[in-house]
């Protein structure tokens, strides 16, 4: 009985090698994984206001950036991973040259929606996306290759929808994304079994063991990132106690309307605020009710913009807008 059994699992695996005929090679996790990694730390340094002062020069300056190095990495992939083929004697299957075209595609998607989000918002979900996009291609490429891929995309999909629905702040989900490429893929490419069916308790087990992984250093990064935001001793601290009125000075411009200067809207604190001057200029520095000291560019959140008209024969016309100003945690 042990023998029938041994052949019919036998059978069952020459079946399932060939239902997944290909093979993400480990080179290209090691590749993406760290060429992703290093971008979502290093890019931000790269360009920078300072370099590209003009907001439409430094868009294309990043779609450029991102461009480049991302092709590059694709070529070395695909060069690499045809020499590795012909090596062994072998010919790319062609699922494997679709299922890289379609890589390719979603790593097209990603650089698009980064250089859009530049013009049209949404620069808080970038990482998210990132994490979504790759995610989706591995799950594709373990549709056709081994089990694991199938489990690790999946959760790579689910931690930038979680860090998303849980409104995490953009910096964690920086340090998410880095770790998720530069740890998790590397380690992924270290999982790989060759196509092997194992039990759902053992894919559960290798899951865990890459959401740690992943998911440590994360969290250790951004709060040691978090302790070190604090003012340099040359710095001078302002209180802003509650109730005080600050003037938000707005201006509009466009096609339909024209720009005859700043418009001043009186807005209310409702919690104090201390800010950062470094030579009696505010150097984006804050914190609320002496809460962790923020940065402006990273902790200010607009939501729920709403915008609305009436036309009246007394009053004529008018506009309105409503939003919600959030300060992240």
């Amino acid at each position: 009985m042990s023998t029938v059994a041994a052949q019919v699992e036998a059978i069952h695996s020459m079946l399932a090698a060939g239902h997944r005929s290909i093979r993400l090679q480990r080179h290209s996790l090691m590749l993406w994984g760290i060429a992703g990694g290093i971008l979502c730390l290093a890019t931000e340094h790269v360009i920078t206001p300072e370099r590209f002062p003009v907001h439409w020069q430094r868009a294309v300056a990043l779609l450029l950036f991102l461009g480049i190095v991302l092709s590059g990495v694709a070529i070395a992939d695909f060069w690499y991973t045809r020499c590795r083929i012909e090596a062994r004697d072998e010919s790319l299957p062609f699922v494997q040259a679709q299922v890289t075209k379609i890589w390719w595609l979603l790593i097209g998607m990603g650089v698009l929606f980064t250089f859009a989000s530049s013009f049209f918002g949404g620069g808080y979900m970038v990482f998210v996306i990132w994490l979504v996009l790759f995610g989706l291609g591995i799950y594709i490429h373990g549709l056709f290759s081994e089990q694991i891929l199938e489990w690790a995309g999946v959760m790579m999909i689910l931690l930038g929808v979680g860090a998303l629905a849980l409104l995490a702040p953009y910096v964690a989900m920086q340090w998410l994304a880095a770790s998720a490429f530069g740890l998790g893929m590397p380690l992924l490419s270290a999982m790989l079994d060759r196509g092997m069916s194992k039990s759902a308790w053992t894919r559960a087990g290798q899951s865990a063991l890459w959401l740690g992984v992943v998911l440590t250093p994360a969290v250790l990064a951004y709060q040691w990132g978090e302790s070190q935001q604090a003012p340099s001793q040359a710095a001078a601290i302002v209180t802003i106690p509650a109730g005080t009125r600050i003037p938000l000075n707005i201006r509009i411009d466009g096609n339909i309307v024209r720009d005859d200067g700043d418009m001043a809207v009186p807005l209310t604190l409702a919690r104090p605020i201390d800010l950062v001057l470094l030579d009696g200029k505010p150097t984006g520095m804050f914190r609320v009710a002496g809460g962790s000291w923020k940065k402006r560019t990273r902790s200010l959140w607009i939501r729920d913009v709403q915008l609305g008209g009436a036309l009246a024969p007394d009053t004529g016309p008018a506009a309105s807008v409503s939003m919600i100003l959030l300060v992240g945690d």
